[in-house]
């Protein structure tokens, strides 16, 4: 089993070394590290060139993961491609705990358990909301087995994937139109009748404090996990994928019409109309007109009701 692995950069700078360190110290070491450097200002090439960790580095100026990311699947060589953060790590037993569990399978797909890490290197569970509804680490769950556990709540952890490469490229790789959750998005194509594998060891430590993260918008996530959703329903014919649409639909035209722009909202509506039911479309009609009496519903709501977000 030979890995690559996949880390898209830009101005990654503070912390791209101690990630990349974290591939160093793997107990089952990956085949190749393709860092892909896309149009950073700051000293984050020099890092990682300097970082003494054996890496091929990319230089593009696509200012998109999605395609930067794909230039790491165009060169790369192994059989697998595991996908890193630049600002994410690994703990030591990943690509162990990943080869060993997919071994000689016809899975192709894999993903781990991790825990959220803060400013100064502080650890927490994900919160029990999001937490995988999955015991034990197994292989050989169906593609409509992802979606249940979606539905019930699921924290997707890009930085703990692994996809066999010419599954990757079988379906065209990531879709570069699809801005956010574009890992959602591949995830869905790659596993659409397919098996993969879920490790529950903890795998890899996911920083959610980084300044300036396109995770941070959430209006735009939503959108686009949404976006995801719709485009693959076609290949999970499951209650639990249209339970998914639904959630998102409200949450993408509540978080548009709450915190948005008009663009925001229209966007939102474009697509979630449809999966939005008639007694809350309404509603959406009334407050669109007053959107501040709307606003400070739901900002109300949040304050009475919080609970984490899926999307990253």
């Amino acid at each position: 089993m030979k890995i690559s692995v996949i880390i898209p950069c830009h101005n990654a700078g503070p912390w791209i070394v101690e990630t990349l360190r974290s591939i160093s110290t793997q107990v089952f070491p990956p085949h190749e590290v393709i860092v892909i450097d896309d149009a950073s200002s700051d000293d984050s090439l020099e890092r990682v060139r300097s970082s003494g960790v054996d890496v091929r580095v990319l230089q593009v100026n696509v200012r998109n993961a999605a395609a930067a990311r794909n230039e790491g699947i165009r060169v790369a060589t192994g059989d697998w491609i595991a996908f890193l953060d630049a600002d994410d790590i690994w703990l030591p037993g990943h690509l162990m705990q990943a080869s060993a569990l997919l071994g000689d399978s016809d899975n192709v797909a894999y993903m781990a358990n991790h825990l959220w890490l803060r400013e100064g290197g502080v650890t927490e569970p994900i919160p029990p909301s999001v937490q995988p509804k999955i015991d034990r680490s197994q292989r050989d769950l169906s593609h409509l087995r992802f979606v249940e556990l979606c539905a019930q709540g699921f924290h997707f952890g890009h930085s703990t994937v692994l996809l066999k490469l010419d599954r990757v490229r079988e379906v065209g790789a990531f879709d570069e139109s699809q801005k956010r959750r574009h890992d959602m998005d591949l995830w869905l194509r790659v596993l659409q009748g397919r098996r993969w594998a879920w490790g529950q060891s903890i795998a890899a430590l996911y920083r959610i404090d980084t300044p300036g993260s396109i995770s941070k918008s959430v209006i735009n996530a939503e959108y686009f996990f949404l976006r995801a959703l719709i485009r693959n329903a076609s290949g999970y014919p499951h209650e639990a994928m249209q339970q998914l649409i639904r959630v998102s639909a409200q949450r993408s035209m509540s978080l548009a019409l709450a915190d948005g722009t008009p663009e925001d909202f229209r966007l939102a509506r474009s697509i979630a109309w449809p999966y939005i039911p008639a007694t809350h479309r309404m509603w959406y009609r009334v407050f669109s007109a007053v959107p501040s009496l709307l606003r400070r519903l739901i900002h109300l709501k949040r304050r009475l009701f919080v609970r984490p977000s899926t999307n990253r």
